[in-house]
């Protein structure tokens, strides 16, 4: 396991590479930390505060990649986030973010298909390797998506005999 060495970026054009990251929350708490430890590792951020700003942003042509949300929003909580989720414009990992460890919440989490579940503190070691792998997991989802979406271009007209 390749660790992240002192001044490592995380953001940027690579393959891999996270372009963007939600932060989906009503109240700031464990996400101001999360903003900027993401900030830290230069990540950029867009933000939400409801799964109706959220539904909004996964349905544009390039959503984020990443989706942190808090447990509990105004309009919904961290499975609808996961359901929008997966009927966003192109694949997105969802990262639950609790402001306290719940091993029956992160099992329920993991189960409906959230990537992950973190609660602070964000150790950047251990924030790294979470954004880390869920950037691998969704570059590959998102080219097989890609690969697997009917092209307009690809259909071939056949003229009939004559």
């Amino acid at each position: 396991m390749q660790r992240r060495m002192r001044g490592e970026r995380l953001g940027g054009t690579q393959e891999g590479a996270i372009s963007a990251v939600l932060l989906l929350h009503h109240q700031s708490g464990p996400l101001r930390a999360l903003r900027q430890a993401l900030h830290t590792l230069a990540v950029r951020t867009r933000e939400a505060q409801t799964c109706e700003e959220a539904s909004r942003l996964l349905a544009e042509s390039d959503p984020p990649e990443l989706l942190f949300t808090d447990t509990q929003l105004p309009d919904g909580n961290w499975a609808d986030v996961v359901c929008l989720a997966e009927k966003g414009s192109a694949p997105v990992n969802v990262i639950v973010v609790s402001r306290l460890v719940d091993v029956r919440l992160y099992i329920e989490a993991l189960q409906a298909g959230a990537f992950d579940f973190i609660a602070p503190p964000f150790e950047p070691s251990e924030l790294a390797h979470v954004v880390r792998c869920a950037a691998g997991n969704i570059a590959s989802r998102r080219k097989t998506a890609a690969r697997a979406a009917p092209s307009h271009n690809s259909a071939q007209m056949v003229l009939p005999a004559a």
